[in-house]
């Protein structure tokens, strides 16, 4: 039988638990960090938003509006946006044909008739399109009211 030493002993021990732990944790890999949330830049210049009405004030709306980003590649994002309604604000029906009814082959612009609305007549869940006359970017950045100069309700 071979006697062994028992500092020889002791190293060889060491050595295989070295081993033992660099199998069982060679392949762990530390998680690299996961990138922080994309930074949201809107646009610098917005005259309008697209959005739906969630709820009617006097003289106000509140709408679940799409906000356009400075990359035009990104998905625009969703923020609720407070718009103010005053008198001069033109608000206009548009009725969208059926596309079935568009004739196979037709390149004729397609003008939607509008009919003027009073703001009691919208309601909540209108699909709507704002216009507004100066640049609102910055009052969306600021969660500011925006002033609309005119309002389309889409059918």
């Amino acid at each position: 039988m071979i006697k062994i030493k028992t500092p020889t002993l002791i190293i060889i021990i060491v050595l295989l638990l070295l081993i033992i732990f660099a199998v069982i944790f060679g392949g762990y890999k530390k998680p690299s960090p996961q990138p922080g949330p994309e930074e949201v830049v809107i646009a610098k210049e917005i005259y309008g938003i697209s959005g739906t009405i969630e709820s009617i004030h006097q003289n106000a709306l509140i709408v679940d509006a799409l906000i356009l980003l400075k990359d035009p590649s990104k998905t625009p994002i969703r923020q609720k946006v407070n718009v103010l309604v005053n008198n001069e604000v033109k608000i206009l029906v548009l009725k969208f044909p059926d596309p079935e009814d568009i004739p196979k082959g037709s390149t004729k612009p397609i003008y939607p008739p509008e009919t003027e609305i009073k703001f009691n007549e919208l309601k909540v869940g209108d699909k709507i399109d704002i216009q507004a006359k100066e640049n609102i970017s910055e009052k969306i950045k600021s969660n500011d009211s925006i002033t609309a100069s005119v309002i389309n309700v889409i059918e």
